[in-house]
């Protein structure tokens, strides 16, 4: 969120949004403080059965909208941040490990240490670790690879699937392709009817 959003929703004041957007508003923060999430529905629809003032119920929605992604791309961004941190301190951790690793190994190497060594309480022991394969000399797809050594991955192709459904051709016995819907949100654009399109 930058600065200059946050100085416009610090100044929005009660009289300049609708009493519906402000209650609603208050509404769904009680709701999520008093752990009823699954009452924010209810909330929208109980505003939305009350006929009188639509065009106003609409924008007061959709003003609520606006200030949850707002919200969200708040709490996105400290999340962020946070994660950031400790991301930062994890990698050292890491990084200190395997280099007291690394060094107790080149100690064995060279002869400094034993194979096993023996404190008060705790025992540091050098294993091998399980056998892997380090590097391929030849490409998988190679002729010469053996074919006991490769394996064959089979995937669906989702974009081929919808574009045969979009073409008309029926692939009911392969798959199942389901529409959803998406709510939009936008500005009314000046010199249109809203009532038509409220009520349409």
């Amino acid at each position: 969120m930058t600065q200059a959003q946050m100085r416009e929703i610090n100044q929005l004041t009660l009289k300049e949004l609708s009493l519906d957007a402000a209650k609603l508003w208050s509404q769904i923060e009680e709701a999520s403080e008093s752990g009823e999430e699954g009452k924010v529905e209810e909330l929208v629809q109980k505003l939305m059965t009350i006929q009188d003032g639509i065009e106003t119920k609409i924008d007061a929605i959709a003003w609520v909208v606006d200030q949850l992604n707002l919200d969200l791309e708040t709490w996105e961004e400290r999340k962020a941040r946070v994660a950031e941190l400790h991301n930062q301190v994890i990698s050292r951790r890491k990084t200190q490990l395997e280099q007291i690793k690394r060094t107790l190994i080149h100690l064995y190497e060279i002869g400094l240490i034993n194979d096993k060594n023996i404190g008060k309480s705790r025992v540091i022991e050098i294993r091998d670790n399980p056998p892997k394969v380090a590097n391929l000399l030849l490409e998988v797809d190679d002729e010469g690879f053996p074919d006991e050594f490769r394996t064959i991955k089979y995937q669906a192709n989702n974009k081929a699937i919808l574009e045969a459904y979009k073409s008309g051709q029926d692939i009911s016995n392969v798959a199942e392709v389901t529409i959803g819907k998406q709510v939009r949100f936008r500005v009314q654009s000046s010199g249109k009817s809203r009532n038509n399109k409220n009520h349409k």
